[in-house]
């Protein structure tokens, strides 16, 4: 094998020649066995592809295009789709869509990778991007037979778990610092745990306003792709209801932004302009500052619904429905907020159990 050290480079190289062509690159690691070990699947790699010679080579913006065919477009969930056609938008641009998909090895990968952490993108973001190269590279190795060696890396450990939430003198300083329409979104967020995309297009077709005992909405593109039902609260169903009185017309969407605001909702029914809301990030900045809660972010609004629910003793499956989780461990987050359930777990062994010690 022929593995050295540059000078200045604490990283091990690799450089040898196959049918006449050389190859030359770093293995990015300092441990001499790890880049031995990287050699040797590299040569694997340039064999099998040689014995796939009559297979056609597929380049990156060729394979994304049909998995985008195959896979995106079928699940016919709109807002998923435009999520993914986005990553997948900067993934051709990034990586080169003439780049064959035979030279997107996992060092290529991990250098994508440490290349995106190094422009200041968010692990979790970086995270994304592996996994749908991760998915596209699958499918041309096990499906489109377009791939000979499927390349091995591993995702971004990330720490993402978040427990903040609001006491109600937050909540209320909250409420009274945003905008009417940002109240009525903010509201709607932590009595239904939706996602900010779930509310901002949730139309009044997916409203049950004559549903009994409460009213309910549901949540038909969802990140799970799974349509989900929640109930609403009293507060939400007197919003909905002056909301609804107040509906412009022609216009389906419930959270809409009114540049004139609440005080003037005559002149906006009668025709003045209405833009339903998409990223009310710059209000949300202003009230979050102006409550002194610069530490709240829109997504944990979301987590005091799932968190208030397990406080009050709401069970964990239970909460899981509603939050839409695809899994219950990812709702296992919650657990530690009910410590009720574990003494109610633990009575349940003192039931007829004998109390005195058995003499010895």
């Amino acid at each position: 094998m022929t593995v050295f050290k540059r000078d200045g480079s604490e990283f091990w190289w690799i450089e040898f020649q196959y049918k006449g062509e050389r190859y030359r690159r770093s293995s990015e690691s300092a441990s001499k066995r790890k880049a031995e070990e990287l050699e040797r699947k590299w040569r694997e790699e340039l064999r099998a592809n040689a014995l796939l010679g009559k297979i056609p080579e597929l380049a990156w913006g060729d394979a994304i295009d049909r998995y985008f065919k195959t896979v995106i477009e079928p699940r016919r969930n709109e807002g998923a789709a435009k999520r993914d056609l986005y990553v997948l938008s900067v993934l051709k641009a990034e990586l080169g869509a003439a780049t064959l998909i035979s030279t997107l090895t996992a060092p290529a990968i991990v250098e994508y990778r440490d290349r995106l952490l190094g422009v200041g993108k968010a692990p979790a973001t970086a995270n994304r991007y592996l996994a749908t190269i991760k998915a596209i590279l699958r499918k041309a190795h096990t499906e489109w037979g377009a791939l000979a060696v499927l390349p091995s890396f591993k995702l971004l450990k990330l720490s993402n778990e978040r427990y903040r939430w609001l006491t109600d003198e937050e909540e209320d300083r909250l409420l009274i610092h945003s905008p009417v329409h940002l109240r009525d979104l903010c509201t709607f967020l932590i009595d239904t745990g939706a996602r900010l995309s779930e509310a901002t297009t949730l139309t009044w077709a997916n409203v049950d306003m004559e549903r009994h005992p409460r009213p309910l909405v549901k949540f038909m593109d969802t990140k799970s792709g799974k349509p989900r039902s929640v109930p609403l609260t009293k507060r939400v169903d007197d919003m909905f209801r002056r909301l609804r009185a107040n509906k412009p017309s022609g216009v389906e969407r419930v959270f809409l932004y009114r540049p004139l605001g609440n005080d003037r909702l005559r002149e906006v029914k009668n025709g003045t302009k209405v833009t339903p809301f998409r990223n009310p990030h710059g209000a949300w900045y202003k009230a979050t500052t102006d409550a002194r809660l610069d530490d709240l972010n829109l997504h944990d609004l979301r987590h005091i619904f799932a968190s208030r629910l397990v406080m009050r003793g709401v069970p964990l499956l239970t909460v899981s429905k509603l939050l839409g989780h695809a899994t219950i461990q990812m709702t296992m987050r919650y657990a530690h907020l009910a410590p009720d359930a574990f003494d109610a777990a633990i009575e349940a062994l003192e039931c007829n159990r004998v109390t005195d010690t058995p003499n010895m």
